[in-house]
């Protein structure tokens, strides 16, 4: 929950930079997010309030869109690429076994995603740890990763 003196940081702004428009709604979030990694609640409400847009539309405006978040992003992305290619060569086998391995792992701040198409085929299946690609992937190259990365 944020403080009162992070709401009115955040009105401040929101009055400066975006008109209290309804077609601001987008930018404002978009704002929020590349600020806070992620849309907190309380933000969400300040920017329905400067806008005079109901949470509930902000909220399901929040939703909609895939590059908007409304959950704080974890510490560490894995990211698995499960197009053609890499599915030939078990990418979605590496995706499952993935998911068993790190989800017993101490640390629970992984998120563990799917990716349409990591544009790697050559060397498939692929991984993306972080910003860092893990070609030829396999369970154990992950982990390994993981465990450079978090001490697990």
């Amino acid at each position: 929950m944020a403080d009162r003196t992070q709401r009115n940081e955040l009105r401040a702004i929101l009055r400066e930079r975006f008109p209290r428009e309804r077609s601001q709604l987008l930018p404002a979030l978009h704002y929020i997010q590349d600020e806070h990694g992620y849309l907190p609640g309380w933000a969400m409400e300040v920017a329905g309030w400067h806008l005079g847009i109901p949470s509930s539309e902000v909220y399901g405006a929040a939703t909609s869109y895939t590059e908007l978040s409304t959950s704080e992003p974890a510490s560490h992305v894995i990211k698995i690429c499960t197009g053609l290619g890499c599915r030939a060569n078990g990418s979605q086998d590496l995706l499952e076994r993935t998911k068993q391995e790190i989800d017993s792992a101490k640390d629970g701040n992984i998120a563990i995603e799917e990716v349409p198409c990591g544009y790697m085929c050559a060397v498939a299946p692929v991984v993306k740890w972080d910003h860092d690609w893990i070609g030829r992937a396999t369970v154990e190259k992950v982990k390994a990763a993981a465990r450079e990365a978090t001490s697990i």
